[in-house]
C-alpha cells in the first residue's frame, strides 16, 4: 500500500421502499484516511452504528466498487453496473442474505473533491426490495 492521505468524508445514504415515496436518509460527516494502490483507491474509515462501531473499507476500481464493514456489522457489498450481487449481513443477531442490483455508478472527480455515487437495489432474504441511492464525498483533509 501506498502511503495514506488523510481525508474528509461525507456519506449520504438514502433508501426508499420500492413502490412507496417516503424516503430513510441517513448522513454522516466523519474523517478517515485514502490509499492508492495501482488503479484503486481505497477509502478508510468509522462508523459508529446503533449495534456498535463499524471499521468501514471502500475499495473502489473503474468497473467495481465494494464496500466492507467489519465490527458491530460486517459485511461485503460489491457493487458492479448491470450485475446482481449477493452478500451476507451479519449482526450479533444472526445473518442475513442481500441481493445488490447495482442500475448506476459514477465517479466524479473535480479539482476540490472526488465524488462517488451509487444507485441499486437491494433484496432482502425473500422481502421486499429497497431502492437505495449512495453517495460519498471525499477530500483531503489539509488541516
Amino acid at each position: 500500500m501506498s502511503e495514506s492521505t488523510p481525508i474528509q468524508i461525507h456519506v449520504l445514504s438514502e433508501i426508499c421502499k420500492e413502490h412507496e415515496q417516503d424516503k430513510e436518509t441517513i448522513e454522516m460527516n466523519t474523517t478517515g484516511e485514502q490509499f492508492l494502490k495501482g488503479n484503486t483507491v481505497y477509502l478508510r474509515y468509522d462508523e459508529e452504528h446503533e449495534l456498535g462501531s463499524v471499521k468501514t473499507t471502500v475499495k473502489i476500481e473503474p468497473e467495481e466498487v465494494m464496500v466492507m464493514r467489519s465490527g458491530a456489522v460486517t459485511m461485503k457489498q460489491r457493487f458492479i453496473q448491470g450485475q446482481k450481487t449477493m452478500t451476507d449481513y451479519a449482526t450479533p443477531f444472526g445473518k442475513l442474505q442481500l441481493e445488490i442490483n447495482t442500475n448506476s455508478l459514477t465517479i466524479d472527480k473535480t479539482e476540490l473533491e472526488d465524488r462517488l455515487v451509487i444507485l441499486y437495489d437491494l433484496q432482502i432474504d425473500e422481502n421486499e426490495k429497497h431502492v437505495h441511492k449512495l453517495m460519498i464525498t471525499y477530500k483531503e483533509d489539509k488541516k
